[in-house]
């Protein structure tokens, strides 16, 4: 039910995700999102906000949608933007964002102007996965000393380590890593269970559960 009435833009479904497993498991969720590097502009679009400012808005092939607010010299006309919506569409869709540095002049300056604010405006976006947390507070009655409480919700906090560990679990073929077993020492108190999200055979994600060594598995 709660996949059939979920709309809205993917980050906020993979957040809502992580509450929802936290919620169902009273455990902590990890959601770990698709990879930007690899995904391509299926359409972009560039908003004006008035004045000298606008959002270029792109949405990826990974259902990713990212949005940038640029400024630029001279106020643009509502036309001005569609003409460089359509030049940045013709020349970026099927391109990556690290690809989407520049596009081709127009002759026209203030249009390349825009266009150009808009391409290094995409081209500067991360490309690593995001992680969502949800029931981080469960850590909290999970443990009896405060110091284990404490490095394990420090741990969490750093999105690094966690796409680390769920990447290097699955990596070697496990779907579930107890205590030290899987290579994070500060959470060597704890047990991590994953599974990758796979669409059209193409890994786009990964959900997990981490919770005490003696939780139900």
């Amino acid at each position: 039910h709660f996949f059939d009435t979920a709309h809205g833009r993917l980050e906020e479904l993979l957040h809502r995700t992580s509450n929802l497993l936290a919620h169902m498991t009273h455990q902590t969720a990890l959601v770990v999102g698709p990879r930007g590097e690899s995904a391509t502009v299926r359409s972009v679009q560039v908003v004006g906000l008035g004045g000298h400012h606008a959002t270029v808005v792109a949405v990826m092939s990974n259902g990713v949608v990212e949005s940038e607010t640029i400024e630029f010299a001279v106020e643009a006309s509502e036309l001005r933007l569609a003409a460089a919506t359509a030049h940045l569409a013709q020349n970026l869709v099927g391109s990556t964002l690290d690809q989407a540095t520049s596009v081709p002049p127009t002759g026209d300056d203030e249009l390349d102007s825009l266009c150009n604010a808009a391409c290094a405006a995409l081209s500067s976006t991360p490309g690593d996965e995001s992680v969502f947390v949800g029931g981080a507070s469960s850590m909290a009655q999970a443990f009896d000393t405060v110091e284990t409480v404490r490095s394990v919700l420090h741990t969490l906090e750093q999105q690094y380590v966690l796409v680390s560990l769920v990447r290097d679990v699955l990596h070697r073929g496990l779907s579930v890593a107890i205590g030290a077993e899987h290579g994070v020492e500060p959470l060597a108190a704890c047990s991590v269970v994953v599974r990758p999200i796979v669409v059209d055979g193409e890994h786009v994600g990964t959900v997990g559960v981490l919770g005490p060594t003696r939780m139900d598995y």
